[in-house]
């Protein structure tokens, strides 16, 4: 009877405890609807950009390809004002996925034969740091390369055929257009910014906004909550000081051990898995400075929200759990539907691992970044003033409502 009396009195406190009994039934159920969705790897259609004085051609001929009509997405941009020349058309191939303007680039090589293979009349160029979409972009042109020589052996045949028919033999000619060639997804596609498509290039500028996300959100987070916890809060209100004054007192020394580790992090990156540097240091650093405030304002108000520093870690776990799966950082933020991709635009994680892919990776600049920049530097705002606010309200009010 003592232990059934301690069961309900458990469940009875449990039920009042509404924070962590959403934690159990509640969030679970979220969770695992919103990552089954998230969790897709599959690339269905790739988008490619046609470049060149032939482009309209080709254009017409790829459409002629079911292959092609499933999974491409074309858009042509005539470049024969260029010049046409096959380094010029490489450069623009180059700055077009820079840009992230498309999957893939197709340059159709000036004055080639229209009645060539399909592979002799291009050069496929895929943006390496979007990884998936690189491989899908491989996988795809080698099938169309594949589809395209079994026509042309079709077509052979049916020559051939028709020559027996008429009583004549076959030409050299005639057979050796059965010899199908050499079909190699490496030879048909270049990849940029990541040739040997390395996983850890692409993951390792990600898991750097990881490391600034655990430090300013959870240490942060129980850092502040111990001064609910040790009555140090009551002292803080009385202090002549403004909230920001104190928000920016307390956060300082985890800013600055949160831009140490990323420095550590980024140097062991380059060192460790030789991940490049090839944009501006300096777009870089200042995206995670904007980001680190971020990450400190969701601590400060994590912290203004929570009585102890149980409660800290659990809204802490809450949001950063979100951050790993739904910012791109494992799963192609591009291939999640719609309604679950909008939860990762309001990510401030999805916003820095795209100018840290962007930097490191493709050497992009700000003309190209700006938007993600903006957006993030607008969080850092919007978050840090509610964090003011919060706090603002703590001190007054000398607790979280």
């Amino acid at each position: 009877m003592r232990v059934r009396a301690l069961i309900v009195k458990e469940f009875r406190e449990l039920a009042r405890d509404r924070r962590t009994l959403a934690m159990l039934v509640v969030l679970p159920i979220v969770l695992l609807t919103i990552f089954g969705y998230a969790a897709n790897f599959s690339v269905e259609r790739v988008s490619a950009v046609v470049i060149g004085p032939g482009a309209g051609e080709l254009v017409e001929d790829l459409k002629g390809y079911q292959i092609a009509q499933d999974g491409l997405d074309v858009t042509v941009l005539d470049y024969s004002a260029m010049g046409g020349s096959e380094d010029s058309l490489a450069d623009a191939a180059r700055s077009l996925l820079r840009d992230q303007e498309a999957d893939a680039v197709i340059v159709a090589i000036p004055d080639a034969d229209p009645a060539a293979p399909l592979a002799d009349r291009m050069r496929v160029y895929a943006d390496g740091s979007a990884l998936f979409n690189a491989q899908a972009v491989q996988g795809l042109f080698a099938r169309l390369a594949a589809e395209d020589a079994r026509d042309r052996m079709t077509a052979a045949a049916a020559v051939l055929f028709q020559s027996w028919a008429q009583g004549g033999g076959p030409s050299r000619e005639d057979l050796s257009q059965f010899t199908a060639p050499e079909l190699d997804a490496a030879s048909l596609v270049t990849v940029l910014f990541n040739p040997d498509l390395k996983t850890s290039w692409v993951i390792v500028p990600g898991l750097i906004g990881m490391v600034l996300m655990f430090i300013g959100t959870l240490v942060t987070s129980i850092g502040l909550v111990r001064e609910r916890e040790t009555g140090t809060l009551e002292q803080l209100a009385v202090m002549p000081l403004k909230p920001s004054a104190i928000i920016l007192g307390k956060i300082t020394p985890y800013f600055i051990l949160a831009l140490a580790d990323m420095a550590v992090v980024t140097v062991l990156g380059v060192g460790l898995f030789g991940v490049p540097l090839v944009g501006s240091v300096w777009l870089y650093a200042g995206a995670a400075i904007v980001f680190c405030f971020a990450a400190l304002g969701i601590g400060v108000l994590i912290s203004s929200v929570s009585q102890n520093a149980a409660q800290a870690i659990q809204m802490a776990i809450m949001f950063l759990v979100p951050q790993v799966l739904l910012s791109g950082l494992i799963f192609p933020l591009g291939l999640m539907p719609a309604a679950v991709r909008w939860i990762g635009y309001i990510l401030p994680l999805t916003w820095f691992r795209e100018i840290s892919v962007g930097v490191m990776l493709r050497g992009a600049t700000l003309s190209s970044l700006w938007p993600a920049a903006v957006i993030l530097v607008g969080m850092a705002t919007v978050v840090f003033a509610a964090a003011t606010a919060r706090m603002r309200f703590v001190l007054v009010h000398g607790g979280a409502r």
